[in-house]
């Protein structure tokens, strides 16, 4: 077996710490209130803010990823990842606080997007997909240690201390991309570009089907692991809050390891086996929140939803399969920005949903959504197992 590259094994530890970091206020959240005097909206406000600023970040991001060499967009988030935090950690005001957590959530949407970018631009086709579901699982390890180092720090030293070590830490990992990651920028197209124009923003036609139809997979797969079991176990079956988060990081754990083993899944038998395990794990989740509430509902469901990290980097391996190196970047800002627009409706979506007829309409109107992903992903996808074509000849 081949010894793994130094480089990607550099990004899957930038991008896990980046997680560590980013999920380090969660636990912490219930203190902050009470340190500032937060009511629960200016607490929700920071993570609206969180989500906006990601979202106008991230094409700006595929950008640079574009023009210059990884290291540096990387390794400046790293920079951005750490100051924002420590900005928080030492925050006099809630005011300061919320700066902070702008600026962190603007470095780490550089690291995420130009991480993704160099991972499928420098991987070799044929093992695109086994190299980029290991890599962005980095992302899965990192949100799983996370809350509780956050924990653990803020019981032996304050809530404080706890922001402080993960910026520290932030800050070790963007000095080692420096020193590992090397190479120049991505080719740049023949055709003559204003610098970050305009111009830029255009994409290469096979880059909005695959978009499209990660919009449509998106908000069925993030409200079922994301709002609906949670508000399944925590009110349907009135589990008590650490009971919902057991098992809930025993869902997302499970979602880890299936979008790290995806990647052989995909390069052994094709593109199609991972979209469409995914397509099917979502269904049969949506379906069984038809049936009545249940324990034996939310377990299965469970494990259905966690089928769905099978094709979690599809929308990114399909993108280096078919978009030139020099549009890599920018095609990926603008994916994980249409991602972002589509999550800020998730929530609003499913409540409105639940409050006119429960889950069993939540379940049927996601049910037709996979439903419709599936059937448009035949064309978009275009690699299913009886008409298997190489990550070459989708480059083609």
């Amino acid at each position: 077996m081949a010894r793994p590259r130094a480089d990607f094994v550099t990004v899957f530890a930038v991008l896990a710490v980046t997680a560590v970091v980013s999920t380090a206020p969660g636990p912490l959240l219930v203190v902050i209130r009470g340190e500032f005097g937060l009511t629960y909206a200016e607490l929700g406000l920071i993570f609206s803010a969180q989500a906006l600023a990601g979202m106008l970040t991230n094409i700006p991001a595929g950008m640079v990823a574009d023009r210059l060499p990884a290291r540096v967009p990387i390794a400046s988030g790293g920079l951005g990842l750490s100051a924002g935090t420590l900005l928080m950690a030492l925050a006099p005001s809630y005011l300061v606080l919320l700066v902070g957590s702008l600026v962190g959530t603007v470095g780490a949407t550089f690291i995420v997007t130009s991480s993704i970018a160099y991972t499928v631009a420098q991987a070799d086709a044929e093992q695109r997909g086994r190299v980029t579901s290991r890599v962005m699982s980095g992302v899965q390890v990192g949100a799983f240690i996370g809350p509780a180092l956050a924990g653990v720090i803020a019981g032996i030293l304050g809530w404080r201390a706890a922001l402080v070590a993960p910026a520290v830490l932030s800050l070790c990992a963007a000095a080692v991309v420096l020193l590992v990651i090397r190479g120049e920028a991505p080719p740049r197209p023949r055709v003559r570009d204003r610098a970050f124009g305009l111009s830029e923003m255009r994409l290469p036609r096979v880059v909005w089907p695959i978009i499209a139809l990660a919009m449509l997979l998106t908000g069925p797969v993030i409200g079922q692991s994301r709002v609906v079991l949670p508000l399944y176990a925590g009110e349907g079956l009135a589990f008590e809050p650490a009971v919902v988060g057991l098992a809930i990081s025993a869902m997302s754990a499970a979602r880890a390891v299936l979008t790290f083993l995806s990647g052989n899944l995909m390069d052994r038998a094709g593109r199609g086996i991972a979209f469409y395990a995914m397509v099917l794990g979502a269904l049969g989740a949506g379906l069984l929140f038809t049936l009545p509430v249940g324990l034996v509902v939310f377990i299965f469901a469970g494990m259905l939803s966690a089928v769905t990290g099978l094709g979690a980097v599809l929308p990114s391996v399909l993108i280096g399969d078919r978009v030139p190196k020099a549009y890599v970047g920018r095609s990926l800002g603008v994916l994980l920005t249409a991602g972002a627009v589509v999550q800020l409706g998730v929530a609003p979506a499913v409540g409105f949903l639940l409050d006119v007829h429960g889950y069993e309409l939540v379940g049927i109107a996601m049910a037709v959504l996979i439903g419709l992903a599936g059937i448009i992903g035949w064309r978009v996808v275009g690699d299913l197992p009886w008409k298997r074509r190489t990550p070459n000849d989708l480059s083609a």
